[in-house]
């Protein structure tokens, strides 16, 4: 195999290192069945893998609910479920030791606030192997905003064409491609999202293979 173009990866956080999606979705039907609306998982699945604010809009104008009521109702159940730390997704760990192994930096832009994202990478066993976090409580614009990957870059000063974008969404890769990177999408399966990344992956343990040689799993 010949050696990847790429040496460090800048990582999503949620539904790319984590599995946290159960929560968000099962938090947004719980809030819409509060709300009088009969939904399932089926319904806001698809759309959470876009972005939240996606889902909620998509409801409200289905069901003509007002979007701040949903949001409220959101918050108050998430509050409940998103308390539990998700675990690693499949793999997480093997690719970032991988990049580790191989001399590249793990970092990290994450639309999670900075104390969130760092104690649930803790609870998951990633955290040690995290080289840097910019999050959009630094000040960033959420993605496909570029600025949270530039900011990486710049401080790292690193080559954005050796560094590829893992994420799981299409934001990920538009905004990686914004920043000079190439990216890699993590599929969700049964969610169609038509990236154009430069590479799909199925798990991330096919990350952690697309480098040549020994792999510490």
């Amino acid at each position: 195999m010949s050696a990847a173009p790429w040496k460090h990866v800048l990582w999503d956080l949620d539904g790319t290192l984590l599995d946290t999606y159960p929560a968000t979705d099962a938090a947004l039907v719980a809030a819409l069945t509060s709300l009088g609306v009969p939904v399932s998982l089926d319904d806001v699945r698809p759309l959470t893998r876009l972005t939240l604010a996606h889902a909620v809009d998509v409801q409200a104008r289905r069901w003509a609910l007002p979007e701040d009521a949903i949001w409220t109702a959101y918050e108050r159940e998430y509050g409940q479920l998103g308390r539990a730390a998700a675990p690693a997704l499949p793999g997480a760990l093997e690719a970032m030791q991988t990049v580790q192994a191989r001399g590249g930096l793990n970092l990290l832009a994450t639309h999670r606030d900075r104390d969130g994202a760092a104690w649930r990478l803790k609870a998951a066993g990633l955290w040690d192997l995290l080289d840097d976090l910019l999050s959009v409580s630094d000040g960033y614009p959420r993605k496909p905003a570029p600025d949270l990957f530039e900011a990486l870059l710049e401080r790292w000063q690193l080559n954005p064409a050796e560094v590829l974008v893992v994420g799981d969404r299409t934001l990920d890769i538009e905004a990686g491609h914004a920043a000079g990177c190439p990216a890699a999408l993590l599929v969700t399966p049964g969610v169609e999202l038509g990236s154009r990344a430069d590479v799909v992956l199925k798990s991330l343990f096919e990350l952690a293979w697309l480098w040549p040689g020994p792999v510490p799993i």
